[in-house]
This record gives structure tokens, C-alpha cells and sequence, in this order.
């Protein structure tokens, strides 16, 4: 009962959880939707960023290129005025000119200072191609500020690093430019803080950061990067109309999931819960209906059946089958059958192998191994052998060819033998006997009931049972319920039967007495089942006292 009341109570937050929960899952959505604008407009940011550090870097090849055209010695007059056209043309270009044996030549800016001490130490690196770069280099012409120098065969050029980050963003957000084979900073905005920008581009953007988002680009033709900052938006602030969209949408499915849920949780909390909850409680009874041989009236095995009484009222198992069926209960259920039958007459099984108990088992179950091999090891150590577990299927078990087919035989494979439960009410019966191997048919009890009249329907059973003889199976008739109806069917070459006129279902100690009393399983040879007799009465004893 604790449980039960813990499923209603979980029932009842889901469903406040399902009104609620689409609501806070709108306003966790608008804040990431957000958080992606922010991503994808800073990623803007580092595309048009890369681009400038790549424009930049293309003049200053092509500066160099320019200054090797005129001809004529290093720091001649054509030369310098060669100089001064690149520094004119090139945007980006604050001064060319020509060095060597580590000084600096001369420049249209600095003039022939050849005779000047103007050192240049060696460079910061070098490219596969030639180019010699300095970073961050002290300019010859002022005290504070510091040029990048580029420079390929004895021809410099230089450029002020903040080319490298000067876009137009009324936001403002930092920059930082980086040369990525050395993982040196070229360049940095005003008030960006180079460490943490490097820092950010080691990471590759994925900076964990309450308060900003950074992102990384990279140039597809040079070893050049860029990283850009923005501070975090609020959706609240920032995105007032996002927030109201996506909290429209959240209200609007949490009214519609709320309503679901209503539904959804009375319905589960009238029927399918309570089934599941006698289910896991193992609150389903069953019950034994003895099948018979017509021939003698020997009971040689019984069908499992299902039963519960709930609240004192006896539930039809039509009803709650299928709403096993419907709520994917009906494994459980089954698995339930096979453990309480193994349980309750494993005793009767082994004192007896030739006595069975057939088991119905689901459409699920005829698509995969999963009860074969549950049976398996429910019989390991048991003493019970495969043959004396039977299964029973419905028709409509069946339509599935491919998926079936080798289920069923693998079934039989391990000695389980196969029946096809109320024959002749399903569809194209004759096209899927011809598809699978079967043991047993069962004929349906609306047939058996017209055998003995003049109904229209009387001449299904006739055609069934001569079905059945052309293939090879067995036949039981269910339903039997009068001695005539006995007699046609033995008459008409049915080996089994079972129904109320030789006993109804009843439970495992029942069983036994009726078993001891009037109808014990005898050997070949005729003799009474002795072992048997003193078995079933200690299994009666036990429940007795199980139940005491």
C-alpha cells in the first residue's frame, strides 16, 4: 500500500512537474538562444577580425614585393623614392626600407642613415618562405611606441601593430590578433588584457566565464588567429522580446502538456497503475485448468491462467490483459505466470515428467528471445524438463513472419513445445501453419460450442480439426461442456480437451486433490503414480502453512 501511495504522489508531481516544467524549460531555452546570438555575432566579430589580419599581412607582402621591383643598389635615390610610392600606396605600411649586417639602412622616413649605428637584431622568427618578422620592435623613430617589422631580402617594411585589431565596432569588444607558430601576441585593443586573451585562445574559446563569451578564428592561409570578447547578454535585459517569445511558447505547451498530464495521471491512477502495482507486488493470482486425453479422460497437463481479485471483485482477465497489452505490462505479467507456476507445481512437474503446463505468452515475446531465455534459467536446477513448459500464442501472435518465424523454432529448438491458442479466429490461419512449424492447435470454445447444433458455424470445427490431421498436429478443443460434444470430438480424431465438463480452473492445491482424488496421471505401464500422490500432498501441506 506504501508503494501505491508513493505512485500516486510521483503521478501527481509529474503531472505539476509537466505544467511547470515547460515553462522554466522556456526561459532556460531563451537564455541559451541568447547566449547562441551572442556566439554567433562574436563569431562574426573573429571572421571580420581574421580577415583584417590576413589584409594586413597581404600588404605587407606585397609592399616587399613592390620595393624589389626598382632597380638600382639598396638606399639609392630610385630606390627610396620606390620606398616612399609603397609607404603612399600601402594602407597599412608606416615605413619601407632596406637593412643589413643587422642594422638598419635606410628608410624615406629615416634617410641614408647607413653611417648611423642603428642596430636591428635578429628576428623572432622566421617563415618556410623567407619572410623575417620582429615583434613588438622599438621604433628608430620614437621613444614609446613599437612596430612590427616584416622583412625578406634585405627589404623591411613596418606597420603599426594595432592594424592588426582596428575594426569598427561601436561595442568596442577587445581583440587580440596572435601569430600561432609561435603563440606570440601581434596585437591587443586598449583594455584587453594580453594574458588572459592568450590565454583564451589557448583554450579555443571555451573559457568558462560567468560574465563574458570569447571566441577564435583562424586564417586558412597564414599562421594567424584572432580572439574576441563580448560581455555575457541578459535575456531579461538585453533581449526582452526573445525572453517574451520563448516564454509564449513555454506557457502555451505547459497549458497543453498540463492538460495531457491531467488525463494521462487519472487514467493511470484508475486502471494501469493499479495493474502495475499488482504486478510488482505479485498480486495476480493463477490458476490451472486441467487439459484432458480424450481417449481415456486423463489429465495429462493443465494451462496457466490469470487471475485477480481486486478490492474483493474478481476483474475479467479479458479487461486486464489488455490493458497489460496496451500499457506494456503484458512481459511482466507473463514473467509472473512462469515464476508462479514453476513455484507452485515445480513439485508435480518433476514427480511427473511427462505432465505439462502450457503458458500463454505475448506478441513481444514472439519477436525476441527474451522469454526463451528467461525460461532457461528458470529451469536450471529445477529438475523440470523443456518439454513440460509449454507455449501458448494467438493467432494474431503470428502475422509477423519474419520476425517470429525464427522465434517460434527456436522455441521448439529447446524442447519447448509450441501451440497456436484459439485457432480459426484469426486471419489467413492456413497461409501461416504453412509458414511455421507447430505442435499443438487449440481450437476457440465459439467453435466447440456449435458442433452439436444446426448452427451455420457448425462446419469450422469439421474443416479445422481436418487441417490440423493434414499437417500433422495435435489438436486440443477448448471450452468442452457436455458429454456429447466429448464424444463428437473423439469421434472426429481430437486427442485433447479441456472446459467445465471435466473441471474448471483452479488453483495449485486444488489442483492436487483433484489430481490425488480422481484423475492421477498414470505410467505406461498403468500403474498408480504413487511418488507423485505423496509429493502433491506435501506441496498442499506447504501452501497451507505458507498461507497460516
Amino acid at each position: 500500500m506504501i508503494k501505491r501511495i508513493t505512485l500516486i504522489s510521483a503521478s501527481i508531481a509529474l503531472g505539476c512537474l509537466a505544467t511547470i516544467g515547460p515553462v522554466l524549460t522556456s526561459i532556460y531555452i531563451a537564455d541559451r538562444d541568447v547566449e547562441m546570438r551572442d556566439r554567433a555575432e562574436l563569431g562574426d566579430l573573429a571572421d571580420k577580425a581574421v580577415m583584417r589580419t590576413e589584409l594586413v599581412t597581404y600588404q605587407a607582402f606585397a609592399a616587399l614585393s613592390d620595393l624589389g621591383r626598382e632597380p638600382g643598389a639598396p638606399c639609392s635615390p630610385p630606390n627610396l623614392e620606390q620606398a616612399a610610392r609603397v609607404v603612399y600606396n600601402y594602407r597599412y605600411i608606416q615605413d619601407a626600407g632596406a637593412y643589413g649586417d643587422g642594422r638598419y639602412l635606410c628608410s624615406p622616413l629615416l634617410g641614408d642613415v647607413r653611417t648611423r649605428d642603428l642596430s636591428l637584431p635578429p628576428p623572432d622568427y622566421r617563415s618556410n618562405d623567407g619572410y623575417l618578422v620582429w615583434f613588438q620592435r622599438k621604433s628608430p623613430l620614437s621613444d614609446v611606441r613599437k612596430d612590427i617589422l616584416i622583412g625578406r631580402n634585405g627589404y623591411y617594411v613596418s606597420i603599426d601593430p594595432n592594424s592588426y585589431v582596428d575594426l569598427v565596432d561601436p561595442a568596442r569588444r577587445p581583440i587580440a590578433a596572435i601569430q600561432t607558430t609561435t603563440g606570440r601576441l601581434l596585437a591587443v585593443s586598449p583594455g584587453a588584457d594580453p594574458d588572459e586573451m592568450l590565454d583564451a585562445w589557448k583554450q579555443g574559446g571555451k573559457v568558462k566565464n560567468d560574465q563574458w563569451n570569447y571566441a577564435v578564428a583562424r586564417s586558412a592561409t597564414r599562421p594567424l588567429a584572432v580572439v574576441v570578447k563580448s560581455a555575457r547578454s541578459s535575456v531579461a535585459g538585453d533581449w526582452p522580446k526573445v525572453l517574451a517569445a520563448w516564454l509564449s511558447i513555454g506557457v502555451v505547451a505547459g497549458a497543453a502538456l498540463g492538460w495531457l498530464a491531467y488525463r494521462r495521471v487519472t487514467r493511470q491512477l484508475s486502471f494501469p497503475a493499479t495493474l502495475e502495482w499488482a504486478i510488482s507486488r505479485r498480486k495476480i493470482d493463477v490458476v490451472y485448468q486441467p487439459i484432458v486425453r480424450l481417449v481415456d479422460e486423463q489429465c495429462i497437463g493443465v494451462e496457466a491462467l490469470v487471475r485477480w481479485t481486486l478490492n474483493g471483485r474478481s476483474i475479467s482477465p479479458e479487461v486486464f490483459v489488455r490493458v497489460a497489452e496496451e500499457n506494456r505490462l503484458i512481459q511482466p505479467l507473463t514473467d509472473l505466470v512462469l515464476e508462479k507456476s514453476i513455484a507452485e507445481l515445480g513439485r508435480l512437474l518433476v514427480a511427473n515428467p511427462s505432465f505439462y503446463v502450457s503458458i500463454n505468452v505475448s506478441c513481444d515475446d514472439l519477436r525476441t528471445l527474451r522469454f526463451l531465455n528467461l525460461l532457461r534459467a528458470s529451469l536450471e536446477g529445477t529438475g523440470i524438463t523443456p518439454a513440460q513448459i509449454r507455449v501458448e500464442a494467438t493467432e494474431r501472435s503470428f502475422m509477423n513472419v519474419d520476425a517470429t518465424r525464427g522465434v517460434i523454432a527456436a522455441f521448439r529448438a529447446a524442447g519447448h513445445p509450441v501451440y497456436i491458442d484459439d485457432f480459426g479466429t484469426g486471419y489467413s490461419s492456413l497461409s501461416y501453419l504453412q509458414t511455421f512449424e507447430v505442435d499443438v492447435l487449440k481450437i476457440d470454445k465459439s467453435f466447440v460450442d456449435t458442433i452439436v447444433q444446426d448452427a451455420a458455424s457448425s462446419v469450422v470445427a469439421p474443416h479445422i480439426i481436418a487441417m490440423a490431421h493434414e499437417l500433422g498436429v495435435e489438436i486440443v478443443a477448448e471450452g468442452v461442456e457436455s458429454r456429447a460434444q466429448a464424444a463428437w470430438l473423439l469421434n472426429k480424431g481430437v486427442q485433447y480437451a479441456q472446459g467445465w465438463y471435466y473441471a474448471k480452473a483452479m488453483s495449485a492445491s486444488e489442483l492436487v486433490l483433484w489430481l490425488t482424488k480422481s484423475r492421477v496421471p498414470r505410467e505406461a505401464d498403468g500403474r498408480i503414480h504413487d511418488r507423485l500422490v505423496v509429493d502433491a500432498i506435501g506441496t498442499r501441506q506447504h501452501d497451507s502453512r505458507s498461507q497460516g
